[in-house]
Parts: structure tokens; C-alpha cells; sequence
């Protein structure tokens, strides 16, 4: 078919279907044409500009190993490090600070897919602007902290529960709902996590930690 019989029989239908309804005067064949036209040259519909972009955007997380700007996110707490995995897990009391100037895109108590709560934002300044982070499990969002708030560096962003069954998971997130960026660039799996194998954004992560003064978690797998 070619492109302008389109407009042609979208007309006709439109004429055919003022004609049997009975109802009302016929519509004139101007604009019919022109309702025709309108249906035949219509993009179809797209996804939502902001769904489109946080697909892609973990995509341009450089995940860069940098200090300028950025403070060590366990300053405020006392752990003691764990493995990596898809990110870096840990056991122990205090708060959890935001790493760099950032804004939080996830606050998720229920039903967020971990074994606890995921908590995300997403850096605006620094060598990793765009990239975000996660604190997740056994942690309680800092009170009145609300999806879309901006947070500067060191600012109180969760309190770790004390003795939590699986602990605490802080690492690089994808800003697709609660997925890590080690699960939507394929570097980790559930098969990984029994064999305690560490993802390359989990050391990554680890390695942040360590420049920032903190404690880096443990390669076991």
C-alpha cells in the first residue's frame, strides 16, 4: 500500500462511519480529510522520556576510583566488612551518609526485592555525576528522607539495624527500580552469590570505599 492511499481510506472510513450512525449531520468532507490526515501522520506513541533515560543511564557511570568532592559513606559508622558481591556488604551500628552531593531516587521500605529496604540517590557532582548508589537490607531511611529530595555530601541518608540477619549492602546501582548495576550489566547472577563470587562493580565499589578511608570488603569468591 502506498503512503497516500493511507489518507484515502482513512477518509473513506471516516465518511462511512458519520453515514451509518445515524446521528447528527454528516461530517463535511474538509474535515474529514483533515481527521483522516491527522490519524494517518501520527507518530506512534513513545515511552516516557525519564523510563527511556533511566535505562540508559547506568550506561554512562564511569565508576571512577575518585576523592575530589566525595566522602567516605561509612565516616559516620562502625562496621566490619564482608564480601563483595554485587556490592559491598557489611555488618555493624551507625549511620550511613551520602557519598556526594545527590539526589535520592528510591526509598523503598516493602516489597523492594532485597531482604530489607533499598535506598538510592544519584550523584550530581564529582567524577561520578550520573552514577548511583544503593544502601540496602538492614538499614532505616533518615527520618523525613522522601524519593526526590537532594542531599549534599555527608549528609545522613540511613541508620544500620543493629545485628540484621543479612546485614548491610552498599554499592553502584542502575536507577532501574531496585536493580544493582552489577545485575543489569551482567556481571552477576544468583549462581555468583552462592558461590560468593565479586562482581566488577561490586570491587568498584569496594575500591571507593578504601580511597575514601573506609574499610574495603572482602574478595571471597
Amino acid at each position: 500500500m502506498t503512503a497516500k492511499a493511507v489518507p484515502a481510506l482513512a477518509l473513506a472510513a471516516a465518511i462511512l462511519a458519520g453515514a451509518l450512525s445515524g446521528g447528527g449531520p454528516d461530517p463535511s468532507p474538509t474535515a474529514a480529510r483533515a481527521d483522516a490526515e491527522r490519524v494517518a501522520t501520527a507518530p506512534p506513541p513513545s515511552k516516557p522520556a525519564a523510563q527511556t533515560a533511566n535505562k540508559a543511564a547506568w550506561r554512562d557511570c564511569p565508576l571512577t576510583i575518585a576523592t575530589a568532592g566525595y566522602v567516605n559513606p561509612l565516616e559516620s559508622a562502625i562496621v566490619n566488612p564482608e564480601r563483595v558481591d554485587q556490592g559491598v556488604d557489611y555488618a555493624g551500628v551507625g549511620k550511613l551518609v551520602a557519598i556526594g552531593a545527590g539526589r535520592v531516587t528510591r526509598v523503598s521500605t516493602d516489597n523492594s526485592g532485597w531482604p530489607g529496604t533499598f535506598i538510592q540517590y544519584r550523584l550530581l557532582s564529582g567524577a561520578d555525576a550520573g552514577c548511583y548508589v544503593y544502601y540496602a537490607e538492614g538499614v532505616v531511611p533518615a527520618v523525613g528522607l522522601h524519593q526526590g529530595d537532594t542531599v549534599s555530601a555527608g549528609e545522613p541518608i540511613a541508620t544500620i539495624i543493629p545485628n540484621y540477619p543479612t546485614g548491610i549492602e552498599l554499592g553502584w546501582g542502575a536507577g532501574i527500580g531496585t536493580k544493582a548495576y552489577a545485575k543489569v550489566a551482567g556481571q552477576w547472577d544468583p549462581t555468583d552469590d552462592e558461590d560468593n563470587i565479586a562482581s566488577a562493580a561490586g570491587k568498584s565499589f569496594s575500591a571507593l570505599i578504601a580511597a575514601l578511608g573506609g574499610p574495603p570488603g572482602k574478595i571471597e569468591g
